[in-house]
């Protein structure tokens, strides 16, 4: 993952510090998730479009499945991991609803 990616979303989120709900409505936090989906190198087998669709999933089951307080702490998580990938996997797969919507995301691609 990309260490500016979670520093952009976390300046994003302290800009929305009053939304607490459920639901995540900040286009432009959702589309820092996005931005750094999409950098990601998922698979040099998957097509582009394949990996937009997967990082739109992924997107919109962090919107409407975590507050904007989870994915601060996912993204403070993820800095502290630093560079090394290893680490931040260990952070993606700890976190169930993230490891939930990466599961349901990346099926929907070979359905």
């Amino acid at each position: 993952m990309k260490t500016y990616v979670p520093i952009l979303l976390l300046t994003v989120l302290f800009l929305f510090p009053n939304q607490g709900s459920a639901e995540i409505n900040s286009r432009m936090a959702l589309m820092d998730v996005f931005e750094g989906c999409v950098e990601e190198e998922l698979s040099t087998d998957l097509p582009l479009g394949a990996q937009f669709e997967y990082c739109g999933c992924y997107v919109k089951e962090i919107s409407l499945g975590m507050d904007l307080e989870e994915v601060m702490l996912f993204g403070l998580d993820v800095l502290d991991a630093g560079e090394d990938e290893e680490k931040q996997e260990k952070v993606l797969l700890s976190n169930e609803k993230i490891t939930k919507y990466v599961v349901k995301c990346a099926s929907k691609l070979y359905e």
